[in-house]
């Protein structure tokens, strides 16, 4: 994630210099409006661990899950309008979207023994999905009459949606000295957090109103997702994003 999230801020930085020579700097942007539609990739690695305790046999089931947050493929739509100079003002919208098998582990007590455990491990499928709106402040520059350069930042709100496990299924048979993990319990948990976004889009114009856009978007939030049982989970949402599509200027 680290080694994703550099190389986007790099080919920011590099689209920022390049846009910044002399030939750029007195070349005017003559239109008001620019849209773009994108597909492309988020290369997630938000994971996160739960954990919890419920009442067996007079005793305390421990359970702990490893939910991992890989990458998925996302879209992303924006637009904005020039406002004076270089200075636009416009919104987008993403989605991420992946699903994965999470890692489940408990400890069971005996059901006559006290102190005496009973080891299980098991997988089921859960879910996560990123919908973000993000204010996009930013400046339009051209590079030359064909390559433009639009580069962005704002504040975010970012929609999270997560499976999370809420109980653990087992089998057990007499003398119960063993168990067998059979499934688990499942909910689907939604929160919204602020956050913020940063990003770059190179545009090739083939046309005088149509283009091919480059996007590189880090977007970056924190949410509290609940299992239920007044528990609150706190992930990670968002990261790099690279997506390329239809862009059309007016």
């Amino acid at each position: 994630m680290r080694c994703t999230v550099t190389a986007a801020f790099l080919f920011i930085f590099i689209a920022i210099a390049s846009a910044s020579d002399a030939r750029a700097q007195t070349r005017a942007w003559p239109e008001r409006v620019w849209i773009g539609v994108s597909g492309g990739v988020q290369p997630s690695s938000n994971d996160f661990d739960d954990a919890f305790e419920t009442p067996l046999h007079a005793e305390t089931e421990r359970a702990t899950i490893a939910y991992p947050v890989k990458t998925g493929a996302a879209i992303a739509a924006s637009g904005g309008y020039r406002v004076w100079k270089g200075l636009t003002v416009g919104l987008g919208v993403t989605r991420y979207s992946r699903r994965s098998p999470a890692t489940i582990g408990a400890r069971l007590p005996h059901p006559f023994f006290d102190s005496q455990f009973r080891e299980i491990e098991g997988t089921t499928s859960t879910r996560r999905s990123e919908t973000a709106a993000h204010l996009l402040v930013g400046w339009m520059l051209p590079v030359t009459d064909r390559l433009r350069l639009i580069v962005t930042a704002g504040p975010s709100l970012v929609n999270v949606e997560q499976t999370l496990v809420t109980g653990v299924q087992f089998s057990e048979v007499y003398p119960y000295d063993t168990a067998e993990f059979t499934g688990a319990t499942t909910k689907r948990a939604s929160r919204s957090a602020t956050g913020f976004n940063a990003g770059a889009d190179v545009v090739w114009m083939f046309s005088r109103r149509f283009g091919a856009g480059g996007l590189v978007q880090f977007t970056r939030a924190r949410a509290r997702v609940s299992p239920g049982e007044g528990r609150t989970i706190s992930v990670d949402a968002g990261g790099a994003q690279a997506a390329a599509g239809l862009r059309v200027i007016f």
